[in-house]
């Protein structure tokens, strides 16, 4: 029997600009916080990128995607 991969991409909102490269220790505790919440769920973080904003409905964030079996 053939296992089902399922995909789930989340963004998680940012203050911090890419540029900048400055992410507060806030941001990243949330974003740890988000991965090992999904990872207990079954999730396994397989990519993300940053989303600058510009015109996008999210605003600035960093969309992560998550896979699992």
């Amino acid at each position: 029997m053939d296992s089902v991969v399922r995909y789930k991409s989340e963004v998680l909102k940012v203050s911090f600009k890419l540029i900048t490269s400055s992410i507060s220790e806030g941001e990243v505790v949330e974003m740890d916080e988000l991965i090992n919440q999904r990872a207990k769920e079954g999730w396994e973080l397989v990519t993300y990128s940053f989303m600058g904003g510009g015109g996008s409905d999210f605003g600035r964030g960093i969309l992560l995607t998550f896979k699992r079996d």
